[in-house]
C-alpha cells in the first residue's frame, strides 16, 4: 500500500467556498450614473442576483442604447445578448406583458456590464431595430424575430435565418407544441434542392 498515489487537488469551484466567492467586478455598477444619464428614460434601476438591470419603455430602446455606447463614461460598446422570453405560462401572466426583451451589453474600457429589458403586448410583438448603434445587433434580432416573431422596426433584413423562409411558426414561444407540429417531416432535404 506504500505506493497508494494521493488523490489529485482540483481546483476549488466558486459555489463550494462561500469565502472565495465575490460578486464579479463587471457587475457592479454605479447607479447614480446610470440613473443621472438614463433616467429620464427608464422605469426602474435594480440589482437582481447580483447583476445591474434596467427596466424601460420599449419606445425608448434606440435612445437608451444610444447612450450607453456613445457616452464616454458609459461606453457600453459590445451587445453580448440580444434575446426574448414569452411569459405566457407565468402566474402573473398579463397579455400586455406577454414577451420580455432582453439586451446586455458590455462596456470593453471599463469592463461593465449591464441588463436591458423590456415588456411587448402578445397583440403587437415589436421594437425598434438596434441597426446603426451596434454592428452586429441586427443579425442577432433576425434570431430573435425567427424563434419569438419579434418584429425589429427599421431593420434591412428581417428574415429568417434558422428556420425556412416557408416556416410559419415560431418555436420558442410557449404555446408551441414540445414536440413540434409534424414539420420535420416536411422539410425539404438538402438533396431535394435544385
Amino acid at each position: 500500500m506504500a505506493d497508494a498515489k494521493p488523490a489529485p487537488q482540483l481546483p476549488p469551484t466558486h459555489d463550494a467556498h462561500s469565502r472565495l466567492a465575490k460578486p464579479l467586478k463587471e457587475n457592479q455598477l454605479d447607479h447614480d450614473l446610470l440613473q443621472r444619464k438614463l433616467g429620464h428614460l427608464i422605469k426602474s434601476l435594480e440589482t437582481v442576483s447580483g447583476q445591474t438591470v434596467m427596466k424601460f419603455e420599449r419606445q425608448n430602446v434606440r435612445a437608451i442604447l444610444e447612450i450607453l455606447r456613445s457616452d464616454p463614461e458609459l461606453a457600453f460598446n459590445m451587445p453580448t445578448d440580444i434575446t426574448c422570453v414569452d411569459n405566457l405560462r407565468r402566474e402573473d401572466f398579463e397579455p400586455a406583458r406577454r414577451f420580455t426583451m432582453i439586451y446586455i451589453v458590455y462596456s470593453y474600457s471599463h469592463g461593465k456590464r449591464v441588463r436591458l429589458e423590456a415588456d411587448l403586448p402578445e397583440h403587437d410583438p415589436r421594437i425598434a431595430s438596434s441597426v446603426g448603434i451596434y454592428r452586429g445587433g441586427p443579425w442577432i434580432e433576425r434570431e430573435v424575430y425567427d424563434m419569438f416573431g419579434i418584429e425589429f422596426t427599421g431593420h434591412p433584413d428581417l428574415r429568417r435565418v434558422l428556420m425556412p423562409d416557408y416556416y410559419e411558426h415560431f418555436p420558442l414561444r410557449k404555446d408551441y407544441p414540445l414536440t413540434g407540429r409534424g414539420e420535420r417531416d416536411n422539410f425539404i432535404r438538402a438533396e431535394e434542392v435544385e
